[in-house]
């Protein structure tokens, strides 16, 4: 995920210069998600957030809106949209997710070759996207 924000979707919003982004906050990506189960963590919501508000803030004066519209694990989906909504309030009330010492220890966080040819592949679409 954080490969495919710094190098497809953060440089597509670039191109595009939006003046708001809106984002389907959904949470199917969480570890524990018995649809989409593809590892992420609170921490790694909290760090895409971060991401995005960084954009927002130099593009469009951080107009950011976060919805939530998915995620299928209930022991695990508040801690996940607790940490996007934490991180876009820019405070820290010290809750602390139980889940994220055993997602983070999971084996292949890091990004893997083959996910790396998709990015890449992904990464050439970026030329035939028109500069605002």
């Amino acid at each position: 995920y954080e490969a495919v924000f710094d190098r497809v979707v953060l440089p597509a919003l670039e191109r595009y210069r939006p003046e708001l982004i809106i984002v389907p906050s959904g949470f199917d990506a969480g570890a524990y998600d018995p649809l989409g189960r593809q590892m992420m963590t609170s921490e790694g919501y909290r760090g895409l957030t971060r991401r995005l508000m960084r954009f927002a803030n130099e593009c469009c004066d951080g107009r950011l809106v976060m919805c939530h519209e998915g995620g299928y694990s209930a022991p695990t989906v508040p801690f996940l949209a607790h940490a996007v909504i934490e991180t876009l309030a820019e405070v820290d009330v010290g809750l602390v997710d139980p889940f994220q010492a055993i997602f983070e220890n999971l084996g292949q966080q890091e990004l893997q070759p083959h996910q790396d040819t998709l990015v890449s592949q992904a990464e050439k679409l970026l030329e035939a996207l028109p500069n605002h």
